[in-house]
């Protein structure tokens, strides 16, 4: 039986690499410090629902230096960046909705009740 590496992407997704013979990990993620940056980056996309604007884009920020310097694999930093697209994007969402209730409540203020 052909076994797969136990690693967890961090998309969500397991890793698709045989595993090697002994060993619960593919040959990438054998390599401890491989297993650490990935746990780092689902870290990451875990606190992502629960950051503010500025928070995001310190972590945006900081993703796109390690990227650039290639202490993060491109994987790591899609994972990062699709979560803080999909924050900021619930983010502006939430902002716009907040706008529009106050434009419409002082459109009713300045109305005259009419009846």
């Amino acid at each position: 039986m052909v076994r797969l590496c136990a690693q967890i992407l961090p998309t969500g997704l397991q890793c698709r690499q045989f595993a090697l013979r002994s060993r619960p990990w593919c040959q990438v993620h054998a390599d401890s410090r491989q297993r650490e940056r990935a746990a780092h980056a689902s870290r990451l996309v875990a606190k992502f629902p629960a950051m503010d604007l500025f928070e995001a884009a310190l972590t945006l920020l900081d993703t796109t230096y390690e990227l650039q310097h290639k202490y993060l694999p491109p994987l790591h930093a899609y994972a990062i960046f699709d979560a803080a697209v999909k924050r900021i994007d619930q983010l502006a969402e939430e902002a716009y909705i907040a706008r529009e209730q106050a434009r419409i409540a002082a459109e009713l203020a300045a109305t005259p009740a009419t009846r």
